[in-house]
């Protein structure tokens, strides 16, 4: 059965956090699809002569952004095309769900990455400069003292008191406290990068538009976000996805329950 060629195929899914939670998802099979599991997820899959579908609802909350997962097996005899361009999304009332691709995801990771590897650098220098002011040392003191004699033979006495005040610049000090927050700059970039690093890894499990052979299948995450309607409301959000493939339409109805 055709149904069962998705049997072994797993997605890994993520939501992405942007505000609180509001909703969970419910996936709601059509008479003619099959509701299943796919490593604890709820998931339904739609076949058509040329085709078949299997949709993985959102792991976890729905918040402003979320994801599902979409497996694409390809029936016919010649290859055709799918990204995240042959997904589109809708509320009840029509109102379209956007679709955020791979290439926009990737432009926001990079515009973060810019904003933090600015504050990171100020942050550096902040600390550079506060290193090499170290050096700097003053301080304030007191001095007293007194004198006795005789002046031919009258004898005389005399206090005298006073402040002083000392500063100047400590190379060795200045040079630890420069080493330190070398140190400290290497290991914030250090960590920078790693994240970076890992962020941008996370990314590749988003759908990208690729050719799928026949008899062949291609698996991915894909991102929506909720219209700010969607988000604001105090009650259930019924939306649908459509997955086309090659011509043919896949739907799925979807449930957002309000938490």
């Amino acid at each position: 059965m055709r149904r069962v060629f998705l049997g072994a195929v797993a997605i890994v899914l993520c939501s992405t956090s942007v505000a609180a939670a509001k909703f969970s998802m419910q996936l709601n099979a059509a008479a003619q699809q099959t509701a299943r599991m796919e490593s604890g997820v709820a998931a339904v899959d739609d076949t058509t002569p040329g085709s078949s579908v299997r949709f993985v609802q959102t792991e976890g909350d729905v918040k402003k952004r979320a994801s599902v997962g979409v497996i694409v097996m390809n029936h016919g005899e010649k290859p055709f095309n799918f990204g995240p361009e042959n997904v589109t999304a809708k509320l009840a009332d029509g109102t379209p769900v956007a679709i955020i691709t791979y290439e926009q995801l990737v432009k926001e990771e990079k515009r973060r990455q810019m904003w933090a590897a600015i504050a990171a650098g100020l942050a550096a220098a902040g600390n550079s400069m506060s290193a090499a002011s170290s050096g700097y040392y003053s301080g304030y003191g007191t001095y007293s003292g007194s004198t006795f004699g005789t002046f031919g033979s009258t004898p005389y006495s005399a206090m005298t008191t006073g402040t002083v005040s000392v500063s100047g610049y400590d190379y060795g000090r200045a040079q630890a406290a420069q080493s330190m927050a070398n140190a400290q700059n290497q290991a914030t970039f250090a960590r920078m990068a790693e994240q970076n690093a890992a962020n941008m890894k996370s990314l590749k499990s988003y759908m990208r538009t690729t050719t799928v052979d026949p008899q062949q299948i291609l698996g991915g995450s894909i991102m929506f976000e909720l219209p700010k309607a969607a988000r604001d409301s105090k009650s259930d959000v019924p939306m649908a996805f459509t997955v086309t493939v090659n011509g043919e339409e896949h739907r799925f109805d979807v449930l957002l329950k309000r938490r």
